[in-house]
C-alpha cells in the first residue's frame, strides 16, 4: 500500500550556501517558504539572470513512522539537487525538468531533510554547456511528496494499448510489485466496466485486458477511463487512461482513423516575477488558454518536460502533446549525455500513460546530427514505450533521420526581410538563410530529401518579434506572418501540421531578445494577454464551439504608415460580416473566392472597399459577425477614444489554502467608451490588500492598456482578502475569499 502526501509547506530556505550548511539543525532561523519556490524574487524585465545561478539550501522537518518505508519524490528541482537526511548524504539528481525519488532510511522519529540546490548553468547538465534562448530560474519549483509504503506497492506502471479495429482495443498493464499479493484490477468509464483478479508476483507483472469497445479520446472528445489496482480495500495504484489511434504518416497525421491537421504553438513554462514557480492550477489554466482561447489542438513542450499538472490537463481538456527532452542546440559529452539519457527515461516513464501525448522528442532542439547519441535516445524511448512515434526537432535539411517523424523548425518565411537586408548590406548571415520561393514553408522533399512523416515544429518567432504595445502595422504584419505559414501547412497534405513559435512571450538571456531579458515571440504576452496574432489561431476553430471575430485594427487615423486605416483583415469563423460606419451600414462582406489564404479552414474577410484620407471626417466603426444569418459577435470602435472606464477582475472568487500557496489573477483594464483597451496608456496601478501578497509588488505596471498581476496566499492568510486598485482618481475593489483545505 502507498500513502502519498504533498509536502509543499513548512520549508525553510537559505539564499546562500556554505559547505556543511546541510547539517544545520537550527534552520528555523532561515526564511519560511511554501512551494513552489523561486530562489530569487525577480523584476518583470531588465534583471540579471545570474542572480539565481548559485547554490541555495532548503530544509524541512519530517516525522516518520518506524513500521513503513518512506520516500520523498521531487517533481522538479532546478538544476542539480543534493539530498541529505539528518546531515547524511543520500543522493544527487541532475536535471531540472524530470522527477526523482529517494528513500529515507532512518530509525529516528524526527528527521531533518535538507536539499542543496545548485541553479548554476553547469556544463555537465542539459540544457547547459552552450547558449540557450530561455531562462531556467532556480529552486524547488514543483511539488514535493512524502510517500509511505508498506506491504505490496506498485511502481513503474505502463498501460499499453493496442488497436484492433475502429473503436476496438486490447491493452496490457505492466508494473513492478514489491511483494506477492492478490490484486483486483478495474477499468471503468463511459460504457465500460472491466474487473478481474490477478495473482501479483514480486517484481515484474504483466496482465492482459480482453478486447474492449471504447469511446476514443480526441481533443474534441477527451474521453478518459479510470484504471485502479486494489489489494482488498487498499488502492495500490490509480490513474486515468485513454484510447486513441495516433499516427504520423507520409500523407499527414491521422487521429482515430481520420486525417487530422495539427495546429499548435510552443509553450515555455515561464511567468512574470516567479519564473517557473507557479502552482498547478496555473499550469492547468495555460492548457485552457491554449485549447479554448487560442483554439489549438496541439502544444509542444519546448524545450523540456513540463509540469505533471499541465500534461494531465491536456488529457482532461483535450490537447495533443509533443513532449521533448531538455536541450537547446548544444550537445555535451560524457556525463552530459548520460544525464540526457536519464532524462529521456524519467520523462517517458513519468508520462507514457497520458493519451494526450502522441510524439516523443528525443533529439536536442536544433542540434546537429549525432549518430551515436540519437541512436541511443531513440532506442531507449522505443524500449520504454513502443506505442508512440519519436521525433527529433532540427533546422537542418537532409539531416540524419533516425526518428519516426521528421520534425522541423522552418523559418524560411521572412516576409521579404532577407531581400531588403541584402539590398542594404550585401551578403547577410541569418538563422535560416534558405533561398527558395517564399510560399510560407519548404516542401517535405526539399527538407528531408524524400517523402516522410513530417511535422513543422517552429516558425515565425524571432523572425518578427512583436510587443503587444507595438504600432498597429507591426501587430498586423506579425499576425499575417503566422497566417501565411499556417496556410502553407494546410495547403500541403503531406505536412502533418504546424506548431508555431510561440504561445507566450518569455524571458531570455542577455544575448537574446530585446535587451530587457525578453523574447517577444508570443501571440500572447507573458501575462497571457492576446496580441493580434492570437486571433489568427482562435478564428480557425469550429464556430459551433466558439464564434470568433478578431479584426486586426485599433481603428485609428495615423498609427499606420501614410495615415491609413485600411485594409482591415477580419479573422473570423463567422460566415460573413456587416460593416457599419457612422451608424450606417456599408454592406456585407464575405471571403474572397480565391484569396491568398484560402487554404485556412477560415480565411480572413478583407475590408478594403472604403478608405479615408488624412484630414477627412473620421467616425465610429462597427463590425458584426453573422452565422447562419444570426448575429453572433460584434466589435465596436470609437473614432475618438478616451479613458472611459477602469475595470478590475479576479480570476477566482475563492482560493483554497493548502500546503501549497494558491493565487488569483488580477486583471485591470483601461478601456474607451466602446470597451476596447487603450493600447498606448502606460503608468502603474497601486494595489492595497488586507492579506496575501502581490507577486512583483504593489505597484503594477500598465502595459498596453492593461495591468496584470497575481495575488498569492500566505500560510497565515484566512477569511477574506480585500483588494483596492487605484489609478489617479479612479479606484476599484474586489474581494476574494480564502478557505482552508
Amino acid at each position: 500500500m502507498e500513502l502519498r502526501q504533498r509536502i509543499n509547506d513548512q520549508w525553510f530556505f537559505s539564499a546562500t550556501y556554505q559547505s556543511g550548511l546541510e547539517k544545520e539543525k537550527a534552520f528555523t532561523a532561515f526564511e519560511a517558504v511554501q512551494l513552489p519556490h523561486n530562489t530569487v524574487e525577480l523584476t518583470y524585465n531588465y534583471f540579471d539572470e545570474k542572480s539565481y545561478q548559485k547554490k541555495t539550501c532548503y530544509f524541512r522537518k519530517l516525522n516518520l513512522k518506524n513500521d513503513s518505508r518512506h520516500f520523498v519524490r521531487f517533481e522538479g528541482v532546478m538544476a542539480v539537487a543534493d539530498v541529505y537526511l539528518n546531515g547524511e548524504y543520500l543522493t544527487t539528481h541532475k536535471g531540472g525538468y524530470t522527477p526523482f525519488e529517494v528513500e529515507l532510511i532512518t530509525s529516528q522519529a524526527e528527521n531533518i531533510l535538507a536539499v542543496v540546490v545548485d541553479s548554476s548553468e553547469r556544463e555537465d547538465v542539459p540544457p547547459f554547456g552552450g547558449a540557450i534562448d530561455y531562462l531556467t530560474y532556480g529552486g524547488i519549483y514543483r511539488d514535493v511528496f512524502l510517500i509511505e509504503r508498506q506491504g505490496a506497492y506498485v511502481t513503474e506502471p505502463f498501460f499499453k494499448i493496442e488497436n484492433l479495429e475502429a473503436k476496438n482495443y486490447r491493452a496490457d498493464l505492466s508494473f513492478n510489485l514489491s511483494e506477492k499479493a492478490q490484486l483486483q484490477v478495474q477499468l471503468k468509464g463511459e460504457g465500460l466496466a472491466v474487473t478481474f483478479e490477478h495473482e501479483g508476483q514480486v517484481g515484474s507483472n504483466e496482465l492482459a485486458f480482453p478486447a474492449m469497445t471504447v469511446k476514443e479520446w480526441s481533443p474534441e472528445t477527451p474521453q478518459l477511463y479510470e484504471l485502479t489496482v486494489l489489494e482488498g480495500n487498499d488502492c495500490l495504484y490509480q490513474t486515468k487512461v485513454g484510447f486513441r489511434r495516433a499516427v504520423f504518416t507520409k500523407e499527414g497525421f491521422y487521429l482515430n482513423g481520420e486525417n487530422y491537421p495539427i495546429i499548435g504553438l510552443n509553450r515555455h513554462q515561464d511567468y512574470p516575477y516567479v519564473g517557473y514557480a507557479m502552482p498547478e492550477e496555473w499550469q492547468v489554466e495555460d492548457v485552457r488558454v491554449l485549447k479554448e482561447e487560442l483554439g489549438l489542438n496541439m502544444v509542444r513542450t519546448s524545450h523540456y518536460p513540463q509540469s505533471p499538472a499541465f500534461i494531465a490537463a491536456c488529457d482532461e481538456l483535450g490537447l495533443l502533446v509533443f513532449e521533448e527532452i531538455p536541450g537547446w542546440q548544444h550537445i555535451g559529452t560524457g556525463e552530459w549525455q548520460a544525464v540526457l539519457l536519464q532524462n529521456v527515461e524519467e520523462m517517458v516513464v513519468r508520462d507514457r500513460n497520458h493519451p494526450s501525448i502522441v510524439l516523443w522528442g528525443v533529439r536536442v532542439n536544433e542540434s546537429g546530427d549525432d549518430h551515436g547519441l540519437y541512436t541511443k535516445t531513440n532506442a531507449l524511448c522505443r524500449q520504454l514505450d513502443p506505442t508512440r512515434q519519436t521525433g527529433g526537432v532540427r533546422y537542418l535539411e537532409k539531416s540524419e533521420f533516425l526518428e519516426d517523424v521528421y520534425t522541423m523548425n522552418d523559418f524560411s518565411y521572412d516576409g521579404g526581410d532577407i531581400k531588403r537586408l541584402k539590398q542594404e548590406l550585401g551578403e547577410i548571415a541569418t538563422y535560416d538563410n534558405v533561398q527558395t520561393k517564399r510560399i510560407g514553408l519548404r516542401t517535405v522533399e526539399q527538407v528531408a530529401g524524400e517523402k516522410v512523416p513530417y511535422l513543422v515544429t517552429e516558425y515565425a518567432g524571432h523572425m518578427y518579434p512583436t510587443k503587444r504595445f507595438d504600432q498597429e502595422e507591426r501587430l498586423i504584419e506579425h499576425a499575417m506572418r503566422h497566417a501565411v505559414v499556417l496556410n502553407a501547412a494546410y495547403a500541403n497534405p503531406n505536412i502533418s501540421g504546424a506548431v508555431g513559435w510561440c504561445a507566450f512571450d518569455y524571458h531570455t538571456h542577455e544575448n537574446f531578445g530585446s535587451g530587457d531579458r525578453f523574447c517577444y515571440h508570443g501571440v500572447m504576452d507573458n501575462f497571457r494577454v492576446s496580441k493580434f496574432a492570437a486571433g489568427v489561431y482562435a478564428s480557425q476553430q469550429d464556430p459551433a464551439i466558439r464564434p470568433v471575430l478578431a479584426p486586426l485594427t485599433n481603428w485609428t487615423r495615423g498609427d499606420r504608415n501614410m495615415g491609413q486605416s485600411m485594409p482591415i483583415y477580419v479573422f473570423t469563423n463567422c460566415d460573413k460580416v456587416e460593416v457599419r460606419y457612422n451608424g450606417k451600414s456599408r454592406g456585407f462582406y464575405e471571403r474572397e473566392a480565391n484569396g491568398a489564404l484560402n487554404h485556412l479552414p477560415y480565411p480572413p474577410i478583407v475590408l478594403k472597399e472604403f478608405n479615408f484620407l488624412w484630414g477627412e471626417p473620421f467616425g465610429p466603426l462597427d463590425i458584426i459577425g453573422y452565422l447562419n444569418d444570426e448575429v453572433v459577435a460584434v466589435k465596436e470602435y470609437a473614432n475618438d477614444p478616451v479613458l472611459s472606464d477602469f475595470l478590475l477582475t479576479s480570476s477566482h472568487d475563492t482560493l483554497v489554502q493548502s500546503d501549497a500557496w494558491a493565487a488569483t489573477k488580477l486583471t485591470m483594464k483601461f478601456v474607451d467608451q466602446k470597451g476596447n483597451l487603450l493600447p498606448f496608456l502606460m503608468g502603474s496601478v497601486r494595489l492595497e490588500t488586507t492579506g496575501g501578497e502581490i507577486l512583483g509588488g504593489q505597484d503594477v505596471p500598465i502595459i498596453g492598456g492593461s495591468a496584470v498581476c497575481w495575488l498569492r496566499t500566505l500560510p497565515e492568510t484566512h477569511g477574506e482578502i480585500k483588494v483596492t486598485a487605484r489609478y489617479g482618481k479612479l479606484s476599484q475593489e474586489v474581494t476574494i475569499r480564502v478557505e482552508k483545505q
